[in-house]
């Protein structure tokens, strides 16, 4: 394997472990609070769909990175919902989850089928529906350096905003809960519900 494909698969994988790196910070958050969330499969469908829908139907990426969130808190408050109304004290957080995974990848096809007809997919996103790669300071000065150049400008450089902040989140996820007061309490509630 030469250097501009191993540079071209690690590329890739910065780009395709962004949202796997989000959903596990998501789980870090759930997990640390005392709670199992199966269901971050389901969220993360239905916030890519209502992401890629908003964005292709509004042409702004920002509306549709906002239709994402909200879409994954909506699917985050249905097992509370079940539960005041069910008016339990303690409910099953396994079959919460599967239900979300369950709802999330019918309810995303049939939507999709309804709204763009094109067999439950959304149209490609073009233009300012999509985020724009962000290109470093200096790329394309050091990018014919032997090596370093390349890594830089090829591997480092040329992501979007989304993969910078997943990576940036991860020291920040751990400053939050072992730094900070906030941190501290969430640790403790997960550790020991009573208190």
């Amino acid at each position: 394997m030469d250097f501009a494909t191993l540079l071209q698969m690690l590329d890739a994988t910065l780009r395709l472990a962004t949202p796997l790196l989000l959903a596990c910070l998501a789980g870090l958050y759930s997990e640390r609070a005392g709670i199992f969330d199966i269901g971050l499969e389901g969220k993360m469908l239905a916030a890519a769909f209502f992401s890629a829908a908003v964005a292709s139907l509004t042409g702004n990426v920002w509306l549709g990175l906002l239709a994402g969130i909200a879409a994954s808190m909506a699917l985050s408050l249905l097992p509370e919902v079940e539960l005041h109304i069910l008016n339990l004290m303690r409910g099953n957080q396994l079959i919460s989850g599967v239900a979300i995974n369950f709802l999330a990848a019918g309810l995303t096809v049939l939507i999709a089928q309804d709204w763009f007809q094109q067999g439950g997919r959304t149209p490609s996103l073009i233009g300012g529906a999509r985020f724009n790669p962000i290109t470093l300071p200096f790329a394309d000065d050091i990018a014919q350096t032997p090596i370093i150049g390349p890594l830089y400008a090829e591997l480092i450089s040329g992501h979007s905003i989304l993969v910078y902040l997943a990576f940036l989140a991860v020291p920040a996820t751990w400053w939050l809960l072992y730094r900070t007061r906030f941190g501290l309490r969430l640790r403790a509630v997960g550790e020991n519900p009573a208190a």
